[in-house]
């Protein structure tokens, strides 16, 4: 599984950003859907890192790569936030009982996740982005409640390189709970393990 990537810090909106009211749209995209608008996917993916210490560790073509194997995962999801400009975008797949196999590092990763949550079933976030805008921490975190919802799943996993501060810091402020890094996965590198809990947000606003 490649790592998820994460969204900027909070730069100042430049003239040209749309100005976001109540009028966001989420819509789930098809498969052939999200083909189509890959391209504006990405550069959306790599406006929301530029000029961040992120923009190191994500590229349009990681992007790209990511997308394309997402997408032939069983479940695969895609949504999208619009306004009269696409804005934000979450997509990833279900994996456990009822979701992706069991084998390889697929198995490996959901015996790790079971492990530290006690949970066999989870939705692996593959990726959130969000427009470089005053409120793209609420536009990130309607995004990746919905795409749980939709998936029926109220936990949500994502990776990241341990060295990634930036999207760190960016998933905690929508929720997220590091919980360190893990060995086991393919690659040099351990990542970081960051969980989502849909029933702990709800909690929270209650």
């Amino acid at each position: 599984m490649s790592a998820a990537t994460g969204a900027p810090e909070d730069p100042a909106r430049r003239p040209d950003q749309p100005v976001l009211k109540d009028g966001i749209r989420l819509r789930r995209l098809t498969r052939w859907q999200a083909e189509d608008m890959r391209a504006d996917i990405a550069d959306l993916a790599a406006e929301s890192v530029a000029g961040t210490t992120g923009e190191r560790y994500h590229n349009r073509g990681d992007f790209l790569h990511r997308l394309s194997i997402t997408a032939r995962r069983p479940g695969f999801a895609l949504l999208v936030a619009e306004t009269t400009v696409l804005v934000g975008c979450a997509f990833g797949c279900p994996m456990g009982s009822e979701g992706s196999g069991s084998r390889g590092s697929d198995g490996t990763l959901q015996a790790i996740i079971q492990r530290l949550t006690s949970r066999a079933r989870f939705v692996a976030l593959t990726q959130v982005v969000a427009h470089p805008h005053v409120q793209h921490r609420d536009i990130a975190r309607r995004l990746q409640q919905r795409l749980l919802t939709e998936l029926h799943s109220s936990l949500g996993i994502t990776l990241l390189h341990p060295a990634d501060r930036a999207g760190q810091a960016a998933f905690s402020s929508w929720g997220w709970q590091n919980v360190g890094e893990v060995v086991g996965l393919p690659g040099s590198i351990a990542p970081c393990v960051l969980t989502l809990s849909l029933e702990g947000q709800l909690s929270a606003r209650r």
